[in-house]
């Protein structure tokens, strides 16, 4: 069942084009058309073809009574039945739409998928006609990465017919998609865009402003003046300016004065994400005025009981302008970053020149690795397999270490190290001219169609 496009029919009237329609019409179009009838695997749960036309199956196959053409559809269709179309030919990735050739006295519901349900495409509603003659067409429209794959039309209910599927490219103008690098299409098989953040403005509804800080590590507070909103762009900024101490609602504690105050950006706590990919278009501060800072995109989450710190990073440094550091970082009942050590020290800092100017970064998590890429290239991956101490652990590492698997915050933060940690980390702040500015361009939430984001 869910073999790509699965579905079944038992009672049926439809019709369209041509049996004979198995490949891709690769004309401007670019239009796939699949006759129902003309499957290549199913499932039927009644014996023989209650219809006699075409084949000799368990199919129910009739003439159809569909105007715009056909000569067969599929009918008597019931729950949990379904139809797969082998070579579907995908020639570009990109934007598609599916359309079915349907009709239901009463309404029905069809669910459309590739490579046998691996590749779920979402379902097909169909309305209620009144009738077996008032055929429709019911469309969704879906991003499909290039490739050949098995199409499958699955059966949520019972009393409708089906006559043709089509799979026809839009042409979507450049200027849907933001701002990228060359080839950009925005398109993941097995992915699905559930936010695409312009930062045209603060939407609260998604964000919150953090006001806390980052642990001993930083000499900044984050403060609401430290996140703002730009021509297009969000910007996280660290001032020389003092802030005085004051009740921290992110830590839950009282926090000390500081004397640099700087920015972070996080999703609130009904917008959490778990699995997925996750991309943003990000600027770091010039090399020429700023030497010391941390500037980040990263997941995280440090509470329950027992208390699991989860995070997955992209972080950029000023002691290093042509690099970037993907983390992993892990730990149970732990206060402090070096109580994660016992987990495993899971980062990298990797060569990408430069930081200091737009890149793409995403991060696309899984429930057995994690893989980091930039401007489309991966450059890091993480699998389960590496970190779980299986023969043995690598040092430092000496506890079983899980690919993270709750619910986390997404997070942006900007800020400036100590002097005790700068010269290994973040950089040494004598070049800082403030105030210091990080730029955000977009961001993109897609979901793991595997494990959906049941909260967007």
């Amino acid at each position: 069942m869910r073999h790509a496009f699965s579905l079944l029919i038992k009672q049926s009237k439809l019709p369209l084009l041509s049996s004979a329609l198995l490949g891709l019409c690769a004309l401007p179009s670019q239009a796939v058309v699949f006759q129902a009838e003309d499957y290549s695997s199913y499932y039927d749960t009644s014996a023989g073809n209650s219809g006699g036309k075409y084949r000799s199956d368990n199919v129910d196959i009739e003439n159809t009574n569909d105007t715009t053409g056909g000569i067969y559809n599929v009918g008597w269709i019931e729950p949990n039945e379904w139809l797969a179309y082998s070579n579907l030919v995908i020639p570009t990735t990109g934007s598609y739409t599916i359309k079915m050739r349907v009709v239901s006295p009463a309404g029905a519901t069809a669910a459309v998928d590739l490579n046998g349900g691996s590749i779920p495409l979402g379902d097909m509603v169909i309305p209620a006609a009144g009738n077996w003659t008032n055929w429709t067409t019911v469309t969704k429209t879906v991003n499909l990465n290039a490739g050949t794959y098995s199409l499958g039309v699955f059966s949520k209910s019972t009393g409708w017919n089906f006559n043709w599927i089509e799979v026809v490219a839009n042409s979507a103008p450049p200027s849907n998609l933001p701002t990228a690098y060359p080839g950009y299409t925005g398109v993941y098989s097995g992915y699905t865009l559930k936010l695409d953040e312009r930062f045209n403005s603060l939407n609260t509804a998604i964000w919150a402003k953090g006001d806390g800080a980052v642990g001993g590590e930083s000499i900044c507070r984050f403060q609401p003046q430290g996140v703002q909103v730009v021509n297009g762009n969000l910007e996280l900024v660290i001032r020389n300016q003092y802030v005085a101490g004051s009740y921290s609602y992110d830590h839950k504690a009282e926090k000390g004065a500081y004397n640099y105050s700087c920015g972070e950006l996080r999703t609130v706590p009904s917008k959490r994400i778990k699995y997925g990919r996750i991309e943003t278009r990000m600027k770091a501060p010039a090399r020429n005025v700023a030497t010391g800072y941390i500037s980040s995109l990263f997941t995280y989450k440090h509470e329950g009981s027992p208390r699991e710190w989860e995070e997955i990073d992209v972080e950029l440094e000023g002691g290093r302008p042509d690099k970037f550091q993907a983390n992993l970082i892990y730990g149970v009942n732990v206060v402090d970053w070096n109580g994660t050590r016992q987990w495993g020290a899971w980062e990298h800092k990797i060569d990408i020149a430069p930081a200091d100017q737009w890149r793409v970064y995403a991060i696309e998590w899984t429930p057995s690795a994690i893989k980091w890429y930039v401007d489309g290239v991966l450059l890091k991956t993480l699998d389960q397999n590496w970190i779980d101490c299986n023969p043995s652990c690598v040092a430092p590492q000496v506890s079983y270490t899980p690919i993270p698997d709750n619910l986390t915050e997404l997070m942006m933060n900007f800020w400036i190290p100590n002097d005790g940690i700068q010269n290994v980390f973040g950089g040494n702040k004598y070049g800082n001219v403030y105030p210091m500015v990080t730029q955000y361009d977009w961001i993109r939430i897609y979901q793991l169609n595997t494990h959906p984001l049941t909260n967007w």
